[in-house]
């Protein structure tokens, strides 16, 4: 057996182009590589600056002078020394990155040690220009690639010689450098490839330059930086400069601009123009926060126990679905359309890495996917974002082709799309049933197959590009109740998170509060209507099983919600949205056993007939008993309900107030008549006493309408009532006595005040004020109720009739005088004190009413009332 020798590998100049212009194949990865250089020596800036690329000797020339072409990249880092240049950046794979994963605040952006060989893929020669803060001159880095270039196997790598020399600032600026106070400038000369081509008429003169990889290059730079995760605490911005090509960038469009900063904030301009969601580890990365937003207002937040720690705890996804409409506000933003910007990119500390998210990479399986359900799935097409990664223990490992990274255990929980298992897929599932089962694919006229629709669609996509139609402007097929009603149903299906796993869970009140709006608007109208025709002897007992039938459907509806609710520990806002849900389940109840009573009595009343044949005084004794406990329960609910049409000891005291009204009235004519017949009477007086016997008539005809309702005795002088309550059931009672034409629409705001009122005179206002929106041609009428606070209610009043006439608007208050008067459009007649009667019964009640102003929240007038219980 022979001696143990000792061998070493051999580094052959070859090397070089293996690790350089031939592994590094694009040019735009290149200047990147440099970039991240730049980054992570602390740098606030770098500059890549393009020069003599119109009018350059590179082909005459066999090494190069001042007229070569250049490509300088010079940062404000923290520069380097000679023992700097010698131990690390001519030590070939040598990466501070690998044993420091930050420095100077900030994380590494790559750890592989042959970036700088970018310079050889860029140009044929390198003069490396470096100075530290400390140091006082310069050091210089000289290096001739094709010196490494020749075929000797036995010729190795670092035999080759390279200079370096010191510079005072003064043989600095000899070199054509101007002098810098620290940081790096590399000074690439004989570029290899062609950054701007000249386009030549036929008399091959030179009419204007091709300056569209400039262009492509800040674009590429823009989807490869992210500034919100990698730059949100240190300013770091890269700036492109061509000085002789300013007119060609000038007369660019403006995303098409290549001289200035590089910047990305495409995804801040889509967060208001389309459906997002945003997923990120937070608490050390055990627990996952997720956060679904449509048109920039929150659905739904939840955090939740991470199941993929400790495999992803550092990482953030934001991913935005993309209607046609939000792919033609992309377009017009970017001026690229989506298709051809690519879906969603992997960004670690800062820098994308390639190739995931290019157009037609499908590296997370999303087209293979969709290609399974078209209706049920979204696909690259359809979603733009982006995955961010703050690695700092390695653990998502970049190849060293940059042609993605190591596919271990980290990347797998990361973005596993064999069994749609991973933290990616967590987040994509949910903004997939948002828009399939919550949003219906975000309905609209694109959602059509007519040819007609399409055609329509094309010429809105259009206008969307060139500015002509703007979002507030698109019209959808579906309301937005319609919308809400589907999220509301599809919410526990879209959030789809196990129990034990939420920490907290928040969703937009609104969802919960306008359905349970609805619904109980709904519910009451019916309600009163059941009421109204138990009392007309229009309903019988199989009516109200089947109704009896919907109010348990209902109220099991209701109980599986508030279930669904209560199997998560919820955010204080919609804990109280759920007690709502909650406190209607309650009402739905109630409204069941007064139901049962109905038809208690119903069936009660038939026996009680047959018998009556034989027994006529039990069967009345029976009825009229059913009859009291009946009027007991409604007046429990109701201030207007109706009970009987008989006249009841209230009513016959209220016909009583009636008749002393309508004496007032006879007297008070018989004064005005004796005045007249005298000719002694002033106009102003008379107008005053016309006025009065006006307010007396009017309450004798609301007392009348009162005659057959319910709780009677207080209503003349005062009782203690839900303002918001009473007016919304006036309303429903007396709304369509006005006209069949006027509609009624509240906004209640959740607000309430209790107020001791004459619920009549109440009503006399609300008449007089309704009446003057209909004589101005009114269609519509708003209620919006607003609690000031504990004891104060501010009602607007909101009509879309024509609204005050100008010769108010400077003084309105006058409308509120007595006999100030100005004839309708309608041509109805006016008698020009109903405001003013108005405003004194509201002054009694130590309320008041003042005008706001035309086209506030329809476009006629709008009146406040301010309810105070002091």
């Amino acid at each position: 057996m022979g001696d143990i020798q000792k061998l070493h590998f051999k580094t052959n100049v070859q090397l070089k182009s293996i690790i350089g212009k031939d592994l590094i194949n694009d040019d735009n990865i290149a200047i990147l590589e440099l970039v991240k250089n730049s980054f992570d020596a602390d740098a606030k800036n770098v500059t890549v600056t393009y020069l003599n690329l119109k009018d350059n000797d590179d082909k005459i020339n066999k090494t190069f002078s001042d007229k070569t072409s250049r490509l300088i990249i010079q940062d404000n880092g923290l520069g380097m020394d000679l023992d700097g240049i010698q131990d690390r950046w001519l030590n070939i794979a040598y990466s501070e990155k690998k044993a420091n994963k930050t420095q100077h605040k900030r994380r590494m952006a790559g750890a592989k040690g042959v970036g700088r060989f970018s310079c050889d893929r860029l140009g044929e020669y390198l003069n490396l220009y470096a100075k530290t803060k400390k140091d006082s001159e310069y050091v210089k880095l000289k290096i001739d690639w094709k010196l490494f270039e020749i075929e000797d196997e036995k010729k190795e790598i670092q035999s080759i010689p390279l200079q370096s020399q010191s510079l005072t600032k003064t043989e600095l600026a000899k070199c054509g450098i101007e002098p810098f106070e620290q940081g790096v400038l590399l000074e690439v000369i004989k570029l290899r490839s062609s950054w701007a081509y000249p386009i030549k008429d036929k008399n091959g003169i030179i009419t204007k330059w091709d300056t569209e990889k400039f262009v492509d290059l800040k674009k590429y730079l823009e989807k490869l930086i992210n500034p919100n995760q990698a730059f949100e605490s240190d300013d770091f911005g890269i700036f492109i400069d061509a000085p002789e090509f300013t007119n060609e960038n000038n007369n660019r469009e403006a995303h098409e601009k290549f001289i200035g900063k590089v910047q990305n904030r495409i995804f801040d301009k889509l967060d208001f123009k389309s459906t997002s969601i945003e997923t990120k580890t937070i608490e050390n990365g055990e627990v996952i926060y997720t956060e679904l937003k449509d048109k920039g207002e929150t659905v739904f937040w939840i955090k939740e126990k991470n199941p993929y720690y400790p495999f992803v705890k550092n990482v953030k996804t934001s991913l935005y679905y993309l209607n046609p409409y939000a792919k033609a506000f992309f377009t017009k933003q970017t001026g690229i359309q989506s298709v051809n910007y690519g879906s969603v990119f992997l960004f670690i500390n800062g820098f994308r890495i390639s190739p995931y998210g290019e157009v037609g990479n499908d590296w997370l399986g999303l087209d293979q996917r969709k290609a399974q359900g078209t209706r049920r799935y979204l696909g690259l097409r359809d979603i733009i974002g982006q995955i961010e990664i703050l690695d700092e223990q390695n653990d998502f490992q970049i190849v060293s082709s940059r042609e993605g990274i190591v596919r271990n255990d980290n990347f797998k929980n990361l973005t596993n799309s064999e069994r749609n298992d991973s933290y990616f897929y967590k987040s994509l599932r949910r903004l997939e049933r948002y828009v399939v089962e919550g949003l219906n694919w975000d309905s609209s006229i694109y959602d059509s197959q007519d040819k007609e629709d399409a055609k329509i669609l094309k010429e809105i996509e259009s206008k969307i590009v060139s500015g002509d139609i703007f979002e507030d402007d698109l019209e959808f097929r579906e309301d937005y109740k319609t919308k809400q009603r589907r999220i509301y149903s599809a919410i526990h299906s879209i959030i789809s998170a196990k129990t034990n796993d939420v920490i907290e869970l928040y969703i937009n009140e609104k969802l919960i509060t306008q359905k349970i709006e609805e619904e109980k608007e709904k519910s009451e109208r019916e309600f009163q209507q059941l009421i109204e025709d138990f009392d007309n002897k229009k309903i019988d007992s199989e009516t109200l099983s089947r109704i009896l039938q919907r109010k348990a459907e209902q109220n099991a509806d209701l109980e599986k919600q508030i279930n669904e609710f209560e199997k998560y520990n919820t955010n204080d806002v919609t804990s109280k949205a759920i007690l709502e849900l909650q406190n209607y389940k309650k009402t739905v109840e109630e409204q069941t056993v007064l139901i049962l009573q109905l038809q208690f009595q119903l069936d009660n009343l038939k026996g009680e007939k047959a018998k009556a044949e034989k027994t006529a005084n039990t069967y009345k004794e029976k009825a009229e008993k059913a009859e009291t406990n009946f009027n007991i329960e409604k007046e429990k609910n109701l201030y207007l309900l109706a009970t009987r049409r008989t006249l009841s000891p209230d009513a016959d005291g209220l016909i009583h107030t009636i008749k002393i009204n309508n004496i007032e009235v006879r007297d008070g004519l018989d004064n005005i008549i004796d005045d007249l017949t005298e000719d002694d009477f002033e106009v102003e007086d008379l107008i005053k006493k016309l006025g009065f016997l006006k307010l007396n008539a009017e309450r004798s005809l609301k007392m009348a309408e009162f005659a057959t309702r319910a709780d009677l005795k207080e209503d003349i002088e005062k009782k203690n009532v839900d303002i918001v309550a009473y007016i919304k059931e006036y309303i429903s009672l007396y709304g369509e006595t006005f006209s069949d034409k006027i509609s009624f629409k509240f906004q209640t705001n959740n607000s309430y005040l209790n107020k001791k009122i004459s619920v009549l005179n109440l009503s006399i206002i609300l008449d007089n004020l309704i009446s003057n929106a209909v004589k101005w041609n009114a269609k519509n009428i708003l209620m919006d109720f607003e609690n000031i606070n504990e004891k104060q209610l501010a009602l607007v009043i909101s009509d879309d009739g024509n609204g005050l006439t100008n010769k108010f608007l400077d003084d309105p208050n006058r409308i509120f005088e007595l006999s100030v008067r100005e004839v309708p459009p309608s041509g109805m007649s006016g008698s020009g004190i109903g405001l003013f009667y108005t405003k004194i019964l509201l002054n009694d009640m130590n309320c008041n009413i003042s005008f706001l102003g035309n086209n506030l929240k329809l476009k006629g007038a709008s009146f406040k009332i301010i309810f105070n219980t002091i």
